[in-house]
Order: C-alpha cells, then structure tokens, then sequence
C-alpha cells in the first residue's frame, strides 16, 4: 500500500508541476507574440522635430507613425494610414506641420498638438 500511496503522490506533484511551467511558457510566448518593436526609421531635425518610427510585432503586422516633439520617446503622435508611404514630406507651418505623401495625401497637424508640456 505505501508504494501505490508515493506513485499517487509523485503523479499529482508532476501535474502542477507541469501545469505551472505550461502556463509560464504560454504567458511567455503571448508576450513574444504580441509585444511590439519600435524602430526610427527617419528623423527631420527642425522645430518641431519630426521622427517617423516603424512598429510592428509577430502577429499584429507593421505600422508607421511619425512622432512630433523633442526627441524620438517623446511627442504627439500621428499614425499613417495603411498604404500610405513611411516618409513624408515635412512642411512647417506657421499654424503648425503638415506632413505630405508621394501620392498626394496631406495631414495637417496644429501647433497646439505637440508644443506645451507634451
């Protein structure tokens, strides 16, 4: 009887074990999965700085989003659309920039969107 009540104990003990290092090797491969990389992809020195940053991750595809503020981490953030290039043309504005693209799409961003404390 005492060695059918140790095998009991040492299947169960494997179970949670088991089920333990699955679920962290699940959480860790979602996070792999669904975290996104961003890098700078081009950078337009001027005022306001212009930084145009591709993210993209293993399951949610790749997005470009131009940044406006001091620094590359920091700014308002303007997402371009789908389709659109990565690279726009940056024309500063008295009333603020606006960003233009190869096929003719403008987007038109105020000044009192990225200046002041953002």
């Amino acid at each position: 009887m005492d060695t059918t009540r140790k095998g009991c104990l040492i299947n169960v003990l494997l179970f949670v074990v088991g089920a333990i290092v699955g679920t962290g090797l699940t959480a860790t491969a979602a996070v792999l999965l669904f975290l996104p990389s961003t890098t700078v992809t081009s950078t337009n020195e001027g005022s306001p700085n212009v930084y145009t940053k591709e993210r993209s991750s293993l399951v949610g595809g790749t997005d470009h989003e131009v940044w406006l503020g001091r620094s590359p981490d920091h700014g308002h953030v303007v997402t371009i659309p789908n389709g659109w290039d990565a690279t726009p043309e940056v024309d500063r504005r008295p009333g603020g920039v606006e960003l233009g693209f190869d096929h003719g799409g403008r987007i038109f961003v105020p000044e009192s969107s990225y200046v002041g404390g953002r």
